[in-house]
């Protein structure tokens, strides 16, 4: 029996409509056991999940899997938008499914953060774009969007595998999940490697092993990708969406945001105003 988007040119079938959440207070079910793959990929919020015996917070940037029949647990923290996606995957057979479960489970805690955050922010956006119109080319580009946040996380985790970087850092997880946290206060690196008892330095270069980016532009990147989504999708001032996003004027802000996307917000705005959904 195929899914709602059965096109074999891409590694996964979707199953069921793929699923935008904004702004939701509390999931629909906060349990399950599916027998295909389940996603959520967080825009915006927190939420705290078990799967398996294995539990994890998720925040802006994150993709949580849940493999099939295994029981997925979820709560949320803060408001959150997401999108929810179920699809099986169209690999080798099960020998290759099993390993791919096998690198989730033990290098991600079943929670990915992608460090081409750009990237990702560019699937959200297009998903967007096609979301709710139910027509076969619809259908067909998110396949093509879902598929391409799963080969996010396929490429990276084979990608430590084969370079011997697999790294157990339950300290450098701790850092990651400080600075989401506080990603839009007035969070300092320094601060953080303080209390972490580690120098600056030392903690940068540790950091940057675990998850392939520095600790400083991982808090950008999850800056920006939050001051996108303000831009496109409110009507917000600058000064505003600065604020929200840990800046304290919009003039700096702007600068940021420009270095960031090579284009000033106002400009990126025109150019990438969705419809109403």
């Amino acid at each position: 029996m195929g899914g709602s988007g059965d096109f074999f040119e891409y590694p996964l079938c979707i199953y069921g409509p793929t699923e935008y959440w904004k702004a939701k207070s509390q999931f629909k079910s906060s349990v399950s056991r599916d027998n295909v793959w389940t996603m959520i990929a967080v825009e915006d919020g927190r939420f705290s999940f078990t799967i398996g015996s294995i539990p994890g917070v998720a925040a802006a940037g994150d993709i949580v899997l849940c493999p099939p029949q295994t029981e997925f647990c979820r709560e949320m923290i803060d408001p959150l938008s997401f999108f929810y996606s179920r699809f099986r995957y169209r690999g080798a057979g099960e020998v290759e499914e099993e390993h791919i479960v096998h690198l989730l489970r033990n290098l991600y805690g079943y929670k990915f953060t992608t460090p081409e955050q750009d990237r990702l922010s560019n699937n959200y956006r297009n998903l967007l774009a096609v979301y709710g119109k139910g027509d076969w080319n619809s259908r067909r580009w998110t396949t093509h969007f879902i598929s391409d946040i799963w080969s996010l996380f396929c490429m990276q985790a084979e990608s430590l595998v084969q370079y011997g970087n697999i790294v157990h850092d339950p300290l450098m997880k701790a850092a990651k999940s400080r600075i989401e946290h506080h990603a839009f206060e007035n969070v300092q690196m320094k601060d953080i490697a303080v209390q972490l008892d580690l120098h600056p330095v030392q903690f940068t270069r540790r950091f940057q092993k675990v998850f392939g980016v520095s600790p400083s532009r991982y808090l950008f990147s999850i800056r920006m990708e939050k001051a996108k989504s303000l831009i496109i999708q409110t009507d917000y001032t600058l000064d505003h969406i600065a604020q929200l996003c840990g800046y304290d004027n919009g003039y700096y802000f702007s600068r940021m945001f420009t270095q960031y996307t090579k284009m000033n917000p106002s400009v990126f705005r025109k150019m990438h105003a969705l419809p109403s959904i």
